[in-house]
């Protein structure tokens, strides 16, 4: 126990010294600047007056009208109107529009007769879908709506009443509903996963330079001599931080409104301390042959962004294959963000969170099981020559 304290206070001693990374004015401070300019350039949870181009070769009257009610719809601005054919590829270019909206010619004619239905186009820029996904969703519930607009008189006069003429439009009909995310809030979605990452990626900095901060410094023999229960413990400072800076920046955000959290925050914060020691120690396992905190440092890429990148923020989960989805569980950063879905945003209880604790504890098991294999294989060849 001495010793793990010894350790305790040698990452604190660093940390308060000025000559390594302040990890704990780093831990508050960027998890405030991150949440504060994301929040800015943030400030929509989704595309609002999504930019869509029009190829109109009908050119009559109805054509026209019909562009002007999508243009005042919802999600959706008509930055432009063409009256010829041309390439869509060239109107989607450079990020100039989301999409281009295709109007055939002979639309008006063929509606007022009755005899077909008319089949507007719609070529979507899908190099990013989710910026196409208000205007898709909102063009395939606006077209059919006027298209339907059109033969209420035809159908009204068979004496069907309005809901009998309503069926007769529109026999079914899908409603859905946002169970997590209505009001479409990026702080949810995407600033709080920034917030996680970015202040990820200063603790697993600082966790990946600690080995070769130990070795440059003389201290390496030492931290053998004391054991890897002590190795491992000289993390813990380091991932109090870590718990205190993103749990003070979360608070600020739901205080303020900006941020729903629908569970027990208590619940929560056990997986982000857990988060940190597992950070911390793969950074020692990522950093053990370094020499000095900069070899330590070029590691960083194994350590968080896969995490970042797998972990539901970016992407969505199912679209990983099965073996995927299993493997990227070996990055700290993807538990954090699974347990922060399940208690902040579906807010489950703490009985449905015991299992997930269950399967992260034997993860960080695993983990200080390697680090103590390899320490103890460093150790014993260090200890070879006093026995002789």
């Amino acid at each position: 126990m001495q010793n793990i304290i010894k350790s305790i206070q040698e990452e604190l001693d660093a940390m308060l010294s000025g000559h390594f990374i302040p990890y704990y004015k780093v831990a508050i401070g960027l998890a405030a600047i991150v949440a504060l300019i994301f929040s800015i350039v943030l400030s929509h949870g989704s595309v609002f007056e999504g930019k869509i181009a029009v190829i109109d070769l009908d050119g009559s009257n109805y054509s026209t009208e019909l562009i002007s009610k999508i243009n005042t719809s919802s999600y959706i601005e008509v930055s432009e109107v063409i009256r010829s054919p041309v390439n869509p590829i060239t109107l989607v270019s450079h990020d100039r529009n989301l999409g281009v909206l295709y109007i055939p010619k002979g639309l008006e004619k063929s509606l007022k007769k009755g005899d077909q239905t008319v089949r507007l186009g719609y070529f979507s820029d899908d190099t990013n879908e989710a910026q196409n996904a208000k205007v898709l969703q909102n063009l395939n519930e606006y077209i059919p709506e006027l298209g339907a607009e059109l033969s209420v008189g035809k159908v009204s006069s068979l004496g069907f009443g309005r809901e009998g003429t309503e069926a007769t439009l529109s026999p079914m009909q899908l409603k859905s509903r946002n169970l997590f995310n209505p009001a479409s809030s990026s702080t949810i979605s995407t600033i709080i996963y920034f917030v996680y990452f970015f202040s990820s990626l200063t603790y697993g900095l600082t966790s990946l330079m600690i080995i070769g901060r130990l070795k440059i410094t003389g201290m390496w023999n030492t931290v053998l001599e004391r054991g890897f229960v002590a190795l491992l413990a000289r993390t813990i400072p380091y991932a109090l931080f870590y718990t205190t800076g993103l749990t003070l920046i979360t608070a600020v955000l739901v205080l303020f409104g900006q941020l729903r959290f629908d569970g027990n925050y208590f619940v929560f914060v056990p997986s982000i301390f857990m988060t940190g020691l597992a950070f911390g120690w793969l950074g020692f396992l990522l950093s053990w042959k370094t020499n000095n905190p900069g070899e330590g440092a070029s590691k960083m890429i194994f350590l968080v962004p896969p995490g970042f990148i797998m972990g539901g923020s970016t992407m969505a989960v199912g679209i990983m294959p099965i073996w995927a989805y299993y493997v990227s569980h070996a990055f700290p950063l993807v538990w954090l963000f699974r347990f922060f879905r399940d208690i902040a945003m579906r807010g489950r209880s703490p009985i449905d969170m015991m299992s997930t604790y269950g399967m992260f504890i034997i993860y960080l098991t695993v983990i200080a099981f390697v680090v103590m294999i390899v320490f103890n294989q460093v150790k014993k060849p260090a200890a070879q020559p006093e026995l002789n």
